[in-house]
This record gives structure tokens, C-alpha cells and sequence, in this order.
């Protein structure tokens, strides 16, 4: 029993590792069955046993009982009511007059925004949580450059994040600021481990601005909510 409860443990991280939090049951008994060379009903049974411990939990989604570890099920429910408190406030500058900050912009850069990038500027600026999405060529470098040129103006302190050091080296040369990986930004603790940036010691900014989202995993997306200062926004980009 408790090699079969290990390896239910085993196929979740295997899953992990491939980009899953969580699989459906089925799938769950059908991987952890070929992964251990036994049969399913044993593997069913032992689901039973671990979901008794705690060490997985079960939660529907969309219209599937799934199975996550219960340390990624706990980080995904807190990422989600942080996020959801973000969209609730308000962001911590003042209303900005579009009708002339858009005119500045583009008479620094020499560049003119399409209407549907104009809408992106004036959504992100009025959200204390937002999210610019879209494939390349479609004019997120130029939107989120003419946010920040707003904001800095404005005297709000930015702070710029990404993944990797190849993400955040990028971000520094298009934006012409200092962007860091977001280890780096949360200061990894060597002596307790873990990240000096938390609730108790925030991040010092108005607005963090994270690049690349899509590449960053649920364990440190969960340090990095952590750390934003309550009044600040969150760009996800």
C-alpha cells in the first residue's frame, strides 16, 4: 500500500513536471498504473487512502473530479484570492488624462498607437490588476512602453520582472529600465530559505510589471503575490 500511495504521489509530480497542477482521476489511475506496472482497481483503492491523509486533494474542474498535490492545490487557491482582492481596488495613482498623455507618448517616440492599443493603455491604467495578452507582432512592446512612460511620469515607482535572465534582459532593452528575474527581485533567503519578499517585507513599487507570465510556475507565482505591496497593481503581461 505504501508504494502504490507513493506512486499516486509520483505520477502527480511527473505531471507537474510536464506543466500540470492538477489530472483528472482517470488519467491520474491510468499514469500512476503504467508507471508502477499494476493493476487500475489497486490504484483506486489506494486513492481512496491518500486523499484520507491529505496528501492530494480532489477538486472539480470544468466537469472533472481532479486530483492535485495538496501543496499546489493550497497555492493555486491562494494566488486565485490574492488576484481576486487586486481586481477589487483601485490603482494607486491618480486618473490620467488620456487625451493628452497618448499625444505626449507619441511625440516622444515618434510612434502612434492603434485604437485597440489605446484602449489596452487606458484599461491598465484605470485596473489595479491587468493582463496584456496577444501573439508577437501585435503591439505589446509599444503598449506596455507607453504605460510606463505614463506612469513615470506621473512619479510611480515601477519595478520590471521576468522568468529568466534572457526574459528580463529582453524587457530591459525595450523598455530602457531595469527589469531582473523575479528570483532575484524577491531575494532568495540562502541562510532560511526560500524569499526574503514577502507579506511581512514587500516589494518597494506602485506597480510590478511581469513579463513572460505564462512561463512562471504556480510555487513562484504564489512567493511573487506574496510580495506585492497591498496598495500597488499587478500588470501581468
Amino acid at each position: 500500500p505504501q508504494r502504490l500511495r507513493a506512486g499516486i504521489s509520483f505520477a502527480l509530480q511527473t505531471a507537474t513536471d510536464g506543466g500540470h497542477c492538477a489530472l483528472p482521476v482517470v488519467e491520474l489511475i491510468k499514469l500512476a498504473s503504467d508507471l508502477l506496472g499494476v493493476e487500475a482497481a489497486l490504484i483506486r483503492s489506494a486513492l481512496l487512502d491518500v486523499l484520507e491523509t491529505g496528501e492530494v486533494v480532489q477538486d472539480i474542474l470544468g466537469d472533472k473530479a481532479c486530483i492535485f498535490l495538496a501543496g499546489l492545490h493550497a497555492a493555486e487557491r491562494m494566488i486565485a484570492e490574492r488576484l481576486l482582492r487586486r481586481t477589487k481596488g483601485t490603482p494607486p495613482w491618480p486618473e490620467i488624462d488620456l487625451a493628452r498623455a497618448l499625444p505626449w507618448v507619441q511625440d516622444k517616440t515618434g510612434k502612434t498607437l492603434s485604437p485597440s492599443q489605446g484602449e489596452a493603455v487606458r484599461r491598465v491604467l484605470g485596473a489595479k490588476l491587468a493582463v496584456i495578452t496577444g501573439g508577437p507582432g501585435v503591439g505589446k512592446t509599444s503598449t506596455l512602453d507607453t504605460i510606463l512612460r505614463i506612469l513615470r511620469a506621473k512619479g510611480v515607482q515601477v519595478l520590471l520582472a521576468a522568468p529568466t535572465g534572457r526574459a528580463a534582459k529582453r524587457m530591459t532593452e525595450q523598455t530602457g529600465l531595469e527589469a531582473k528575474t523575479i528570483h532575484r527581485l524577491l531575494e532568495i533567503d540562502p541562510k532560511h530559505g526560500g524569499f526574503s519578499r514577502n507579506e511581512d517585507n514587500p516589494l518597494a513599487c506602485d506597480l510590478l510589471v511581469i513579463d513572460e507570465t505564462s512561463m512562471v510556475d504556480v510555487p513562484l507565482m504564489n512567493a511573487l503575490t506574496k510580495a506585492v505591496p497591498e496598495h500597488a497593481a499587478l500588470l501581468l503581461v
